[in-house]
C-alpha cells in the first residue's frame, strides 16, 4: 500500500469519525423519555399497623404537574439528504488527496452524490 493512499485512508477515516461522533445515536434519540418513579417509602401513621401498610401490591405513582420544555424535546435526525452531502464531500476530499485518475472518479462521484443530497435537501 502506498504511504499516500495509507494518508489518504487515514484522513477519511479522521474526517469519518469528526463529523459523526458529535451526533447522538439514532437509536438514543428514539427512546422515549420517561418521568422518573417517585420510590420513596408510603407514609405510615404514628401508631398501629393499616391495611394499606399490610399491601404488597403495586400503587400508582402520584405526579404533580409535569412539564416538559423545549430543550427536553426530542430531537429529529439530520436525514438521508444529509448525509448524502456529508459523505459525497468526504468522497470529494479523498478523491482530491488521491489524485491521478482513480482520485478524479471519486471526486466527481463524490460530487454527484453531494449535489444530488442537496437537491433533495432543498426540495
Amino acid at each position: 500500500m502506498h504511504v499516500r493512499t495509507r494518508r489518504a485512508l487515514r484522513a477519511t477515516l479522521v474526517a469519518g469519525l469528526v463529523l459523526f461522533a458529535a451526533r447522538p445515536a439514532h437509536a438514543q434519540a428514539l427512546a422515549p423519555r420517561t418521568p422518573p418513579a417517585d420510590v420513596a417509602a408510603p407514609k405510615r401513621p404514628a401508631s398501629g399497623p393499616t391495611l394499606e401498610a399490610a399491601s404488597v401490591a403495586v400503587r400508582p405513582v402520584e405526579t404533580k404537574g409535569l412539564q416538559l420544555n423545549a430543550a427536553a424535546a426530542p430531537r429529529k435526525g439530520y436525514g438521508q439528504p444529509v448525509a448524502l452531502m456529508v459523505v459525497g464531500g468526504a468522497a470529494v476530499l479523498t478523491g482530491l488527496i488521491i489524485g491521478n485518475d482513480a482520485g478524479t472518479v471519486i471526486a466527481v462521484g463524490g460530487a454527484v452524490m453531494g449535489l444530488y443530497g442537496l437537491y433533495e435537501y432543498l426540495q
